[in-house]
């Protein structure tokens, strides 16, 4: 996977979160990538390749600055948090069922008992 990729896949999975969480609408987002073709191991690389990217632009920055010179700072991808890459990941490839356990300090908990979505990529056995 090149640079590129991972950024789009990083890029599209923060749109898939905010979709998930109501703050954006489905008609909002064009359709760039097929995230279902990707494993959730290739997700979590590619959020990995982002974060190393970001990394060397900082130490080429602060080489830059540490020699005197004259920088305008740097750009930066965002990151995820795993479990924002595992949320999406879930969302897009199992169907839930929707049960509730209860509340915890008026909190809702819950439960999904996930059926997989099966498709060409993972036949049903």
């Amino acid at each position: 996977m090149k640079l590129q990729e991972a950024q789009e896949i990083v890029g599209y999975i923060l749109d898939w979160q905010f979709l998930l969480m109501g703050g954006k609408e489905r008609s909002d987002m064009p359709s760039k990538i097929d995230l279902s073709k990707y494993t959730l191991d290739d997700l979590i690389k590619a959020n990995k390749m982002v974060k190393a990217h970001n990394k060397r632009k900082e130490r080429l920055h602060d080489y830059h600055v540490s020699r005197g010179h004259k920088t305008k700072g740097f750009s930066v991808s965002l990151l995820l948090a795993d479990r924002i890459i595992a949320a999406v990941y879930t969302c897009l490839n199992f169907s839930p069922n929707g049960e509730m356990i209860g509340l915890i300090d008026d909190v809702g908990c819950g439960c999904v008992i996930a059926e997989y979505k099966y498709s060409d990529k993972y036949p049903q056995s």
